[in-house]
């Protein structure tokens, strides 16, 4: 990616923060991010597919470009909170109006992450110009959840599944080219997997 001196450079991303036309006509990103969060089934924890590690990998890559930006510490957790990472003052009710949206079975990265994703829609609403550059910054981890994935930390890795990533995500290259996290084109991905599963 082609940082200007005097300017911030857009991200590919390839995804917009909406997952279908119901939650697309809603009037705010929080107000799109909460109705997501809302509908998801928590219930539903599949499988390992392939998919999950292309969302996972999206959003660590998303999540590096977005410190290269904010830190100049290279030693980064994979989950972070974007909002005050900023230094922005976001209103308590978030955190307690996401507590009521998630199951309470779920682990607490699962939560703190669902927690950032409604307060940086919160920031995204208040047009700030890093806020409305990264404003999808979160749709891969929150897809992967929307998709029955889940995520844990162990020891130092976080995982996904059978698959694990360095807890500081400072260590992983910045060469990662950006994901096609399309549900359409995810969704070729997992069925390829039932057609020749390994």
């Amino acid at each position: 990616m082609r940082v200007r001196k005097n300017g911030l450079c857009k991200p590919k991303f390839t995804t917009r923060i909406t997952r279908s036309s119901e939650v697309g006509k809603l009037n705010s990103y929080f107000e799109q991010a909460r109705e997501r969060i809302k509908n998801i089934n928590w219930e539903s924890n599949g499988m390992d597919k392939p998919s999950h590690t292309v969302l996972v990998t999206e959003f660590i890559r998303r999540g590096n470009t977005f410190l290269d930006f904010n830190s100049k510490d290279n030693n980064r957790r994979a989950v972070f909170n974007a909002a005050e990472i900023i230094k922005f003052d976001r209103p308590v009710h978030i955190k307690e109006e996401c507590n009521g949206f998630v199951n309470a079975n779920v682990d607490w990265v699962t939560e703190y992450l669902c927690t950032f994703y409604l307060e940086w829609a919160y920031v995204v609403d208040k047009k700030l110009p890093i806020a409305l550059q990264f404003h999808d910054l979160y749709d891969p981890i929150i897809k992967l959840f929307e998709r029955g994935g889940r995520i844990s930390y162990h020891h130092n890795e976080l995982v996904c599944g059978k698959h694990a990533w360095p807890r500081n995500s400072g260590a992983i290259t910045r060469e990662l080219s950006p994901q096609d996290i399309r549900d359409e084109v995810l969704d070729a991905l997992d069925n390829l997997q039932k057609l020749f599963p390994t």
